[in-house]
């Protein structure tokens, strides 16, 4: 191979490895933001029209989404959320699409489980396996007396700075986040809230906020409806890279998010756009909405 091979090999491989790296910094934001409001009550009654009803107690809410760069696809996203009075379960496939799936085999399945009482989430278990950061990887979060307890990581985090006990003990993982969500709007009527987010291996904080009604189009029809628009503003808090001093991870990200009331399904969101300071603007668009009576 000549040296100019190698050099372009070089650069080529440099260049792989960063927008990989610049994709996947806001995936826990994406996995969060679309769904955040899977299911969820209605929001404020001046702002948007009376509720649809929403789905039986015993029926999962299916959905998919896919994540848009630069309008080019990049990730696909499959959320099956069970929320009942005395229990939840919400799961979670998210793979490499199209432009990103050259730089990364991302495959990552997840599901969390708990039981609900008085209208609180106790989570029992998250589990999450798959293809991330060049590498198969599986953690388990077993919950201890309602504070997360990593029982599972499959390879060690070794280069990250450990997660302080006070910053990890008020932290759930995302799906259980979720379900914590959907039960403060289905409560207060809004998406107003603040949530640390733990994966097993890092703290975000995340703020949501109303701010107002806009128009999007329905789910199944080819027509504009009102749609409750949410502001929020997410972050990295705990779980850094050691030696990582890069602002991108501990300057706040945000953007919207916008559901709109389905009959039978209740509120569900269908566009989120995020604006992130390394990988740029992001569309995550809703593609297919079910539910499985089984």
């Amino acid at each position: 191979m000549s040296d100019n091979q190698t050099g372009t090999s070089g650069v080529f491989l440099k260049n792989r490895k960063v927008a990989r790296r610049k994709l996947l910094l806001p995936a826990c934001c994406l996995f969060f933001l679309t769904g955040v409001f899977l299911a969820g009550g209605s929001s404020r009654a001046e702002e948007t029209p009376p509720p649809a009803s929403l789905p039986a107690a015993s029926a999962a809410i299916l959905t998919r989404y896919t994540v848009y760069t630069h309008w080019l696809p990049v990730m696909k996203l499959d959320i099956s959320f069970l929320l009942e009075k005395t229990r939840y379960q919400v799961s979670m496939q998210a793979r490499a699409e199209g432009l990103l799936s050259i730089f990364t085999r991302l495959r990552i399945q997840s599901v969390a489980s708990g039981s609900i009482s008085d209208d609180v989430v106790l989570p029992s278990r998250y589990d999450s396996q798959g293809w991330s950061r060049s590498a198969q990887r599986h953690v388990i979060l077993d919950y201890r007396q309602g504070q997360p307890v990593v029982t599972l990581q499959e390879p060690k985090e070794t280069d990250r700075e450990p997660v302080p006990d006070a910053l990890r003990q008020h932290g759930t993982d995302i799906l259980t986040t979720m379900a914590k969500v959907i039960l403060t709007v289905r409560q207060t009527g809004h998406c107003d809230g603040a949530y640390d987010v733990f994966d097993g291996i890092r703290v975000s904080h995340f703020t949501l906020k109303t701010s107002g009604q806009d128009m999007q189009p329905d789910v199944f029809q080819d027509r504009q409806v009102p749609a409750m628009r949410c502001d929020f503003v997410g972050y990295q808090i705990a779980g850094f890279i050691k030696g990582h001093q890069a602002k991108a991870l501990r300057e706040p990200h945000g953007g919207t998010v916008w559901f709109i009331n389905v009959d039978g399904y209740g509120p569900v969101p269908v566009r989120t756009e995020i604006n992130h300071p390394k990988v740029g603007h992001l569309t995550v668009k809703l593609d297919k909405l079910s539910k499985d009576e089984g």
